[in-house]
């Protein structure tokens, strides 16, 4: 048995991301994403006996490097050039994302005698990674204590429900004529909805003056969160320190992401934000055990009810406003699928739309922690 279990949780991360940058490997990472390998790997290696099974090291890798990630990557958030996305594209994120959340609620509803106990505490962390993403998903489980268990079967969740939606909607734009008629809209995205380029660091600058600001700014803000975290008091939704400290250094990062110079700086914070976040998934994955994943098909139907709630929503709200059909599929995988795909299925629908998927899904990076509480609290007021 290894004993430097966070060296080697280290290096299977820095593999993983040595592979995803080869061209040849690039489509099969597409539909077999990073954060996958990132769990699995690890999972296996204790599975074989290569990684110690005791937690303690791996939940002293997560209480320190989680907040730190979090303040990384939301520091560049640029919540400004989301509303400027257009009216009909926020409407159709912010409908995409209330019928997630109303999907998982009905799921939990119809599916509580099939999936385990406490399932309130899975169901809310899935409706926080179809809002936001894998960021929103490790929070979340930090936030409601999720045992491993319970978190174990929702990595593999996430990743067919969102794969499989994103090969739904790539396959419905070869139909965009007639169901653009359905929808009484005009196949071209709104003139405010036309954005050339994404806001964030500018081509050819210097990364590494902004990257160490970056870089002191986001430890500031995890070590500021953790200290007062010890101070709060504790409930069901927010049941330790560290959950205090995951939402703290979540909403602080938000709020000074709001300051130019600070968002300019912390375009950069995703080159070290991203890398420690799979490290903490990683350590995640070395605590779970294969047998949890027995529960995973009762999981897969609460998301094929989630997405089933959340297109049909879509599509209603889309004929009543007459959006068209790219437009209500970039929203759509900006929610469901995040940063990497949202930008994908957009320029697959209308190249314009591209910049919008990708603005699209940092807002549900933003918003989907809270949205994933919401959605905790209401699968917890039916399983009652």
């Amino acid at each position: 048995m290894i004993a430097w279990p966070a060296a080697v949780l280290g290096l299977i991360v820095a593999a993983v991301l040595l592979a995803e940058r080869r061209p040849a490997l690039q489509h099969f990472f597409r539909w077999l994403p990073v954060p996958l390998w990132c769990y699995a790997l690890p999972l296996l290696a204790a599975e074989l006996g290569w990684l110690p099974r005791e937690p303690a090291p791996y939940r002293l890798l997560t209480d320190q490097l989680l907040p730190l990630a979090l303040a990384l990557l939301l520091l560049g958030a640029d919540l400004p050039a989301v509303m400027r996305t257009g009216a009909r594209a926020l409407l159709a994120a912010l409908v995409g994302a209330a019928g997630i959340v109303a999907g998982v609620a009905l799921g939990a509803l119809l599916l509580r005698d099939a999936l385990p106990p406490d399932a309130w505490k899975g169901a809310g962390a899935l409706a926080g990674t179809w809002t936001g993403g894998t960021m929103n998903l490790l929070a979340l489980r930090t936030l409601l204590s999720m045992p491993d268990p319970l978190f174990a079967p929702l990595i593999v969740v996430d990743a067919v429900i969102a794969y499989g939606w994103m090969a739904l909607l790539i396959a419905a734009s070869g139909f965009q004529r007639p169901l653009n008629a359905w929808l009484r809209a005009s196949a071209a995205p709104d003139a405010a909805e036309r954005l050339s380029t994404v806001p964030g660091a500018r081509a050819g600058s210097s990364r590494l003056r902004p990257l160490l600001l970056c870089g002191v700014g986001a430890m500031a803000l995890a070590l500021g969160s953790r200290l007062a975290a010890r101070h709060l008091p504790t409930f069901l939704l927010v049941s330790s320190a560290t959950g205090w400290t995951v939402l703290l250094v979540t909403t602080a990062a938000l709020a000074f992401s709001l300051a130019p110079a600070v968002r300019r700086a912390g375009a950069h914070g995703t080159l070290l934000g991203y890398p420690l976040l799979y490290l903490v998934l990683a350590a995640t994955g070395a605590q779970a055990r294969l047998d949890a994943l027995w529960s995973t098909p009762a999981w897969l139907a609460l998301g094929v009810i989630v997405v089933l709630v959340h297109g049909a929503l879509l599509l209603l709200m889309g004929r009543a406003l007459r959006i068209p059909l790219g437009t209500l599929a970039t929203a759509s995988q900006a929610n469901i699928g995040g940063v990497v795909s949202g930008p994908l299925v957009g320029a697959i629908y209308h190249r314009s739309l591209a910049p919008v998927g990708l603005l699209l899904a940092v807002a549900g990076n933003a918003a989907g922690t809270y949205l994933g509480l919401l959605a905790a609290s209401l699968c917890r007021l039916i399983g009652r």
